[in-house]
């Protein structure tokens, strides 16, 4: 567009070969970047040596300084600007429950740009300790939403930020769990949650607060709330909810009549997500919305035009507005889409200028990706479903091998944004279909509800309808099928192998769930508000409380009869690793064809590019064996050790005895589909303990590219792998 200067490094020639697994599979070193009030600072996560930090960036300083590094304990769940000088982060720190069980709490933590100092902000000793519900502009203090101990509805406190005292300026009220505050920081209501239903609060003139409205949940109405939010100058504001069309939409709410009025913003189709109101309050400047794209419907004509303008400098592109400056000056816009990872731009609406301010997958730059369409089909009872299709560029879509990727959840959805797997399966060969099965959110509360007591069933119908579809239209071959996610997606892979083995010939679980029932139970011990534990439940369960080992996939274990590879990490605190190792004991007692790889500092999902990178090699290596999809190979070869170790360390555990100096040999069977089994200590470390953990270890954790003979066929193949004890010390 003539007179925006767009400042961006050039173009580079486009690599050749194969999209390496170490640049798609490395964490992205910055993501969710902030801009400050004053447009003069900008806050982003960024991933160090594998630990997740928060680091301040000086826009005016040289591109080349370093930032500031904000010093945190415990995880990042969100982080935001108070005024110029300060930033507030909220943690997810660990406990014992009853010193026994371990639990998730969330902290606020405070940092002063000025003086580089962090503290925490503590008000109440509950399990949630950073729900602020009001930011003074200023940033001289908070209003926080907290609870004084386990048992009771949260209170609100005022902090002062400077000397972060806390004053309890609202006591708590049985089963409010959500407070809504006015643009001068008045605390004017609240929303109560019971088993059944719902009720809205309000203050009134004398100070005490009043009913207000309520609503019910019913087996087939499941009415919710999801923000209420007063405008400056009145008793006017937001509500978003699914009460009108059963889709959550924004509507105008007056809290003295205490009614529902016109539709500020709601989707034919779709769930409207978070609403954007201006700096001062008094307007809803845009709403967003993922239909078949991330897309937000700007109700202001500063930011159509803004918008239009971006898009226009990057056509072809998913292109966001994340935030301004206060005085609308600066604008940090960000750039890319599911074949793209994108990049961070700032833009200085004055001059004129865009410059590049962060490409988070810099190895990418310049790579041609697989693009990613947007596609449907029906379901065998006719229930129209959502995908995303994602065809390996160059091949001719017909008859391909194909991976079907179930996102997780399974309440969630599969957006239309970059992901590293599918880009790294596209470029092998294979077709990728991701389809947002019923369940999934964003779709309106019918669809949400038709998932309900529908994990192993529907749910599952809908991913096996989904490759019936692509078998129709010629572009799969139905006899090279696998199935793999994350989550509830790990559970939706494993059970499609032992479900329909004639329709998946292999299984890729991360993080999966395996036993449903007792995951359930570990979901309902951490759970604050009951009503969450039994919607939960139901949603699982439905109302006719099917029997979930009946789909389950550790239950059902023997019916297993394909290949899969299980991987978890040990840090997992939303689905236990004891899942996976459960399903693998099980699988390995039968004599199942199972891989499998657990990641000690990994929890949900991985923090370290090491361990994204192992994960990956192994499903690259699982895939060729399994379900190949480029020509068979020729002439001998010799196995090929593709990932895990038997280190020293790992192989002493907790013995409180140490082996003398030197190496032990294990001898096993590298079996030819690349599985070590039959393992056993040729050359003993002298410890009949370590000498078992180390077999265990490389039963578990190596995996291999199998031998071939002269005439390319798999074989088995007896090996020899030595660990070494010279520095090595008891954990």
């Amino acid at each position: 567009m003539a007179g925006l200067l767009v400042a961006a490094p050039a173009l580079a020639a486009e690599p050749e070969g194969p999209l390496p697994i170490e640049a798609v599979a490395a964490i992205p070193f910055i993501s969710d970047p902030l801009i400050s009030p004053d447009g003069r600072h900008l806050v982003a996560r960024i991933n160090g040596e594998g630990k997740e930090m928060l680091a301040v960036y000086d826009l005016s300083a040289p591109r080349d300084a370093p930032p500031k590094v904000v010093p945190l304990a415990g995880a990042i769940r969100w982080y935001g600007w108070a005024g110029n000088d300060r930033i507030l982060v909220g943690n997810t720190i660990f406990s014992l429950l009853l010193g026994v069980m371990p639990f998730e709490m969330t902290r606020l933590t405070g940092y002063d740009l000025k003086t580089g100092q962090a503290a925490e902000i503590k008000a109440g000793a509950g399990l949630v300790g950073d729900n602020v519900v009001y930011t003074d502009p200023d940033g001289r203090y908070i209003l926080l939403s907290a609870q004084k101990n386990l048992n009771d509805s949260p209170s609100v406190w005022r902090v002062d930020l400077a000397t972060r005292a806390a004053t309890e300026i609202q006591r708590e009220k049985a089963d409010i769990w959500s407070w809504f505050v006015d643009d001068a920081g008045n605390v004017r209501g609240g929303v109560s949650y019971s088993s059944n239903g719902w009720t809205i609060y309000r203050r009134d003139s004398g100070g005490q607060l009043r009913r207000a409205s309520s609503g019910k949940f019913t087996p087939d109405k499941e009415t919710a709330i999801d923000q209420i939010g007063l405008l400056a100058g009145g008793d006017s504001g937001i509500i978003v909810t699914n009460e009108r069309t059963g889709r959550f939409g924004v509507y105008r709410y007056d809290l003295n009549a205490q009614t529902v009025g016109e539709a500020i913003f709601e989707h034919p189709e779709v769930d409207v997500g978070k609403p954007q109101v201006s700096t001062d309050g008094r307007v809803v400047e845009g709403v967003h919305y993922e239909d078949d794209l991330p897309r937000v419907a700007w109700l202001t004509p500063e930011l159509k035009q803004l918008q239009a303008q971006i898009d226009r400098t990057f056509p072809g592109k998913v292109n966001r507005i994340l935030n301004l400056s206060r005085d609308r000056a600066v604008a940090l816009i960000w750039s890319g889409g599911a074949d793209d990872p994108g990049s961070y731009y700032v833009f200085n609406r004055r001059t004129k200028r865009m410059e590049v301010f962060a490409a988070p997958y810099d190895a990418l730059f310049g790579r041609r990706l697989a693009p990613v369409e947007p596609v449907r089909y029906a379901a065998r009872d006719g229930l129209g479903i959502r995908a995303y299709l994602t065809l390996p560029p160059g091949r001719d879509p017909k008859s391909l091998p194909l991976v079907v990727m179930p996102h997780g959840g399974p309440f969630l959805r599969t957006s239309y944004e970059f992901d590293p797997l599918v880009q790294l399966l596209a470029s092998r060969g294979y077709a990728v279909l991701q389809p947002n099965f019923r369940g999934s959110t964003g779709f309106g509360r019918d669809f949400v509800e038709r998932g309900y007591g529908e994990w192993g069933r529907k749910m599952q119908d809908d991913l096996d309808d989904g490759v019936a579809w692509l078998v129709g239209q010629g572009m799969i071959d139905p006899k090279r099928v696998c199935i793999a996610g994350a989550s509830y997606g790990g559970y939706a892979a494993l059970w499609g192998a032992i479900r329909n083995p004639e329709i998946y010939r292999c299984a890729i679980s991360m993080s999966g769930v395996t036993d449903v029932r007792a995951m359930l139970k570990y979901d309902s011990k951490i759970i604050v508000a009951s009503r969450y534990s039994k919607l939960w439940r139901r949603r699982v369960e439905g109302e006719e409380k099917r029997d979930l080992a009946a789909v389950s996939p550790l239950q059902q274990a023997a019916r297993l009869r394909v290949p899969v590879l299980i991987a978890h990490g040990e840090l997992d605190s939303n689905v236990p690793v004891d899942q996976s190792r459960q399903m693998v004991k099980a699988l390995k007692a039968r004599g199942a064809s199972v891989q499998s790889a657990f990641y000690p500092k990994a929890g949900h999902g991985f923090s370290l590019s090491a361990d994204s990178i192992d994960f990956m090699k192994r499903v690259e290596a699982f895939l060729e064996v399994h379900n190949p999809a480029g020509p068979a190979p020729t002439g001998a070869r010799e196995p090929q050790l593709v990932a895990g170790e038997v280190g020293s360390a790992e192989a002493i555990g907790a013995s409180r005895k140490k082996p003398a100096a030197g190496a032990m040999e294990l001898r096993y069977r590298v079996t030819s589909d690349g599985r070590v089994t039959s393992c056993q200590a040729s050359r003993s470390s002298g410890i009949a303990e370590i000498d078992r953990r180390a077999c265990e270890l490389a039963e578990q954790q190596l995996q291999y590219r199998p031998a071939l003979d002269e005439d390319g066929r798999p074989k088995e193949v007896s090996l020899a792998y030595q660990v070494r004890f010279d520095e090595a010390k008891p954990q």
